[in-house]
């Protein structure tokens, strides 16, 4: 699911802190932290749909909860997010030969 997203220029926010993004994330992915989430709210346009993710799920639930509450109705929290799509990508990339679509991979 994650990959047709990024191959589909789909608009997807990593909630996660910049020094967590900065170790690796889903290309194409803007970085807004849940902490300046309200700040940055402006930066997100409401006529597509969005997506949401983190490392394990509950930044990105949270997040989503806030953006529905704010107005936006096409909001959506990636399941499992970047720890388990690491795994994931990681296997598939390495059995398959096939590009990444994410920066690095992230396993803690």
């Amino acid at each position: 699911m994650v990959r047709g997203l990024v191959e589909h220029n789909a608009y997807i926010i990593d909630v996660r802190e910049r020094g967590e993004y900065s170790n690796g994330h889903i290309k194409n992915a803007l970085n807004i932290p849940l902490s300046e989430l309200r700040e940055r709210v402006s930066e997100i346009p409401k006529d597509k749909p969005i997506y949401l993710h983190c490392r394990t799920g509950q930044r990105s639930y949270n997040a989503t909860l806030a953006l529905q509450n704010l107005g936006f109705s096409n909001v959506y929290n990636i399941t499992g997010s970047f720890l388990a799509l690491s795994f994931y990508e990681y296997f598939n990339d390495k059995t398959k030969n096939r590009e990444s679509i994410v920066t690095e991979y992230n396993f803690r």
